[in-house]
Formats: C-alpha cells, sequence, structure tokens
C-alpha cells in the first residue's frame, strides 16, 4: 500500500518534484561557485593525492572495488589534512559552505516540497512547490538551521565509523570483505538515521507545533510500523549504495536528489498511514487507512441497525 501510495502521490505531484529537482540543481550550481576558490587553491592538490593511489571513481567496472576503496579514503583524509595544513581559514570556509550552508538551503527546499504535498494530501488544494517555499520560510528555516546542524553530526559519525574500517590494514579482508561491510554499515547507518527523522517534517507540517515536540511526534509515528518501514527504508538505501558502489561516485549527482525526493513522497504517505488519517493521491482517489476503514464499516452497520 505504501508503495503504490507514494507511486501514486508521485504521478499526480510529478511536477512539484521536478521543479525541486532543479531548485536542487541551482543551489548545488551556487554553492560551488562559493566553493571555488577553493577549489581552485587546492585542486591540483587533491588531484596529485588520488593519482598517487590511483583512485577510481568509475566504481565496480575499475577493477578491485574493494582496494579501490579503501585507497579513496585514504586520499580524502590525506587531501583534508594537507588541504588544513596549507590554509585553515579557507579549508573552514569550504567546510562551512558544504556542510552548512548546502544543506541548509536544500532543506529549505524539502520543507517546501513536504508543505506542498500536505496541502494536496489534505484537501487536494495545488500549492506550487515555489508558493510553498515562500509561504513556509518562517518555519522551514529554523526547521532547516536544526536539520542541518543534526545532519552534520550525523555525517561526522558516519565517516569516523566508515572511515575507520577502511583503514584497516588486512589485504584479504580489504580484496573480499571491505566493499561487503561498508555497504552494510551505510546502508544500516543511514536507514537507522532516516527512521528518526522520517517524520520530523511532516508532523511539523501537519501538527503545527514547535521543533522538538515534532521530532518526538515524528518519531513516535514510525515506530508504530518500526518492522515494515525499516524494511522499505533500508530496500532504498541499499538501491542506493549498490549504485554508488557498481557504477562509481558520478551517479551521486543524480541518486542525491532523486534519492531526496523519493522518501519525502516515502514518508509523507508512512505519517499519514500511522496516523490514520485519509488522504489524497489523486484527484479522484482517497486512501483510507485500514483502522479507520474499519471504524467506518462499524459506523455504517450502526447506522442500518
Amino acid at each position: 500500500m505504501v508503495f503504490r501510495s507514494s507511486l501514486s502521490l508521485f504521478k499526480t505531484n510529478w511536477v512539484k518534484a521536478l521543479k525541486f529537482f532543479l531548485y536542487y540543481i541551482v543551489v548545488w550550481g551556487i554553492c560551488f561557485a562559493m566553493f571555488l576558490p577553493v577549489f581552485l587553491k587546492f585542486k591540483d592538490l587533491v588531484i596529485s593525492n588520488f593519482n598517487s593511489l590511483n583512485v577510481n571513481f568509475n566504481g565496480a567496472f575499475a577493477g578491485p572495488i574493494g582496494p579501490n576503496l579503501q585507497n579513496f579514503v585514504h586520499a580524502s583524509v590525506n587531501s583534508v589534512v594537507d588541504i588544513f595544513s596549507n590554509n585553515v581559514a579557507l579549508a573552514i570556509y569550504g567546510l562551512i559552505v558544504v556542510f552548512v550552508i548546502l544543506p541548509f538551503f536544500i532543506n529549505l527546499g524539502k520543507y517546501a516540497l513536504c508543505q506542498s504535498l500536505y496541502s494536496y494530501m489534505t484537501s487536494n488544494s495545488k500549492i506550487g512547490f515555489f508558493s510553498a517555499y515562500i509561504k513556509s520560510l518562517k518555519h522551514s528555516v529554523v526547521f532547516a538551521l536544526t536539520k542541518t546542524v543534526y545532519n552534520a553530526v550525523f555525517m561526522a559519525c558516519t565517516c569516523a565509523i566508515v572511515f575507520g574500517l577502511a583503514y584497516i590494514e588486512n589485504d584479504f579482508f580489504v580484496r573480499n570483505f571491505l566493499c561487503v561491510v561498508e555497504f552494510i554499515v551505510l546502508t544500516l547507518l543511514f536507514t537507522t538515521n532516516h527512521l528518526f527523522i522520517m517524520g520530523w517534517m511532516p508532523a511539523l507540517i501537519v501538527f503545527d507545533c514547535n521543533i522538538f515536540r515534532a521530532y518526538y511526534k515524528g518519531v513516535k509515528a514510525v515506530t508504530r510500523h518500526l518492522f515494515k518501514t525499516f524494511v522499505l527504508t533500508a530496500v532504498r538505501f541499499a538501491f542506493f549504495w549498490i549504485c554508488v558502489f557498481v557504477f562509481g561516485f558520478y551517479v551521486l549527482s543524480v541518486l542525491i536528489p532523486g534519492m531526496a525526493i523519493a522518501l519525502i513522497f516515502f514518508g509523507m504517505i508512512t505519517f499519514y498511514i500511522s496516523q490514520g488519517m485519509r488522504y489524497y493521491v489523486s484527484a479522484t482517489q482517497i486512501m483510507t487507512p485500514k483502522k479507520l476503514e474499519e471504524v467506518d464499516n462499524i459506523n455504517k452497520t450502526a447506522s442500518i441497525l
């Protein structure tokens, strides 16, 4: 039901999803322009680090993926250390652009898409992405700031775990198990993290409460169907990381915004079902959760009697 409803909702709101995708690209472009001084300053240094370790960005088709993954991690760490050693101020500026400014504006866009879907699902009202973006700024700015801090902590912990695994100096493990272990760890980490934040935006919009109350309500909503939600979320992230490992890092330019859109639609449907709320997926189709449908049947029977 969740998958079909998400697909139906996407079919009737694909224009909003497309606008969000374009917004995503524009934000990435602006942030890259802001990051350009860092890129131009350290481009040769970073390239030399990756070339020295023969890092290939083409995934499984480029040769042994385990050693390549390990080399990528080593080259990344070496590059960060070298950049900070060379120019601390510019390095900090680059981190702010990548881990503060970029996710902040992306989260504003996610909130706007979520807000426009809420209007459609609740009352079949059609509010455009950019209209929702402007109207929701009062609430979305607070959410985006909080979520940016949350994401920064999560990414720091994830990098510490993933990079730590890549520093295991055992050739047999690296060649045969590193890729599999990293895949499992990344899938579990991102799945578990998303379960904690999946209902955050929907709860904030539906209940119009403060940011921390919304987080609590969102977690509570998701845990009502925890196993099913965990499996469906894990399948999505497993597909994501399989594509990265097989086809290389270049596919991230499409995968990241595509995944963001899919998770927003999935999160909205999951939240509505967990709350026992009816919702539109098209102009002529209203979905009713099973429990609410049973209540309707009981009421109909009672009225007949």
